[in-house]
């Protein structure tokens, strides 16, 4: 298995025991559920992109120009 495979497979796992958590404790609304899954896919696809060397916001962070 490659380490993306691996990296997706735990980013799947991650997602469905949050939101599994939320949706036991009743916090889950359809909203939260969509915020959550695109919060982690932006998380992971930064986790994939500075393993495969590619992460195009490691300069600007570097120079303190980092997102908020």
């Amino acid at each position: 298995m490659s380490n993306k495979d691996t990296l997706r497979k735990i980013h799947r796992r991650q997602v469905a025991r949050l939101l599994d958590h939320l949706h036991r404790t009743g916090q889950s609304t359809p909203t939260l559920d969509q915020d959550v899954k695109r919060a982690f896919g932006y998380v992971f696809q930064d986790v994939e992109a500075a393993i495969e060397g590619q992460d195009k916001e490691i300069p600007n962070e570097q120079m303190g120009n980092s997102v908020p």
